[in-house]
């Protein structure tokens, strides 16, 4: 119950700056538009490139080009998109209100950054893409083996670039630098044998575990009593938008807390609504 407790108390404080700066859930929202509106773009030349293979399942070096430029375009709207974020929650930690366009304005002035930012992930994940190609390759033993590497490499990438977007954002770093940087504050604050606490998990499971008891008995009671097909369909949609729904908001939420994390653990700044304990519990000794 006290985990669960934490998970919500630290769940309203951050809900609570989304209250104050709505503008927030548009950056997530265009950022996922133009995600799927990158991707179909891809379309074609993933069909043109799966036409003309041989019968073989084995990538060559067009599929690694075509992978690389999808992850690109992925990780640059993505960067963007959470530097907006991470300023306006920035501003408001600072007593301001960032606007909309004042949000987008900066990121555009730090538009090399998040290239450059975006070719590095994407060249790591690039990496971890041949990783996974040559896990299926070895079959057996070997792809275990190689499959638990890249898993351990997943979550080592993951815990020391949790902080690379607020550096750049604080500070103007480079993305080699923002990784020095990010390395920095876990070090320096957490500790160098740290694993990330529950954090916002907890609740977010139970408005996902609800909704699947909802909208399961909703569409199990329709389908008993002979409802149409229409019917069935609207809530099979505005299950599928709750869901959506309940994870878009919990990431825009994770970027919020990462934010204050930051500034607590890099400035020594408190963000309102936030306390020592909350910030200092994020992660653990493992």
């Amino acid at each position: 119950m006290q985990a669960l407790s934490r998970s919500w108390n630290l769940t309203k404080v951050s809900f609570r700056v989304i209250g104050q700066d709505k503008e927030l859930l548009l950056f997530p929202l265009i950022g996922m538009v133009l995600s799927v509106g990158y991707l179909l773009a891809l379309l074609y030349p993933t069909i043109w490139l799966e036409m003309s293979r041989d019968g073989s399942m084995q990538w060559d070096v067009a599929d690694y080009i075509v992978t690389f430029i999808a992850y690109l375009g992925l990780s640059f709207i993505g960067t963007f998109s959470n530097m907006c974020i991470v300023y306006t929650a920035k501003t408001r930690f600072a007593g301001g209100n960032a606007t909309f366009g004042e949000s987008v304005s900066f990121s555009l002035g730090r538009i090399h950054q998040v290239l450059a930012w975006a070719t590095v992930a994407a060249t790591v994940g690039l990496v971890f893409r041949m990783i996974d190609d040559a896990a299926e390759r070895a079959g057996g033993v070997g792809k275990i083996v190689v499959g638990i590497l890249r898993g351990i490499l997943g979550m080592v990438w993951s815990a020391i670039t949790m902080f690379v977007v607020p550096s750049m954002v604080y500070r103007g770093t480079g993305p080699i630098d923002a990784i020095k940087d990010s390395i920095r504050v876990l070090k320096k604050t957490w500790g160098e044998s740290i694993v990330r606490s529950l954090g916002f998990g907890l609740v977010e499971f139970v408005f996902l575990f609800f909704g699947m008891l909802a909208f399961g008995s909703a569409i199990a009671g329709l389908v008993s009593m002979g409802a149409g097909s229409p019917a069935i369909l609207a809530v099979v949609v505005l299950g599928v938008t709750y869901f959506m729904g309940v994870v878009f908001v919990f990431m825009l939420a994770h970027m919020i807390f990462n934010t204050a994390l930051y500034a607590y653990a890099s400035e020594g700044a408190m963000a309102p609504g936030y306390d020592s304990e909350m910030l200092r519990t994020a992660f653990r000794t493992k």
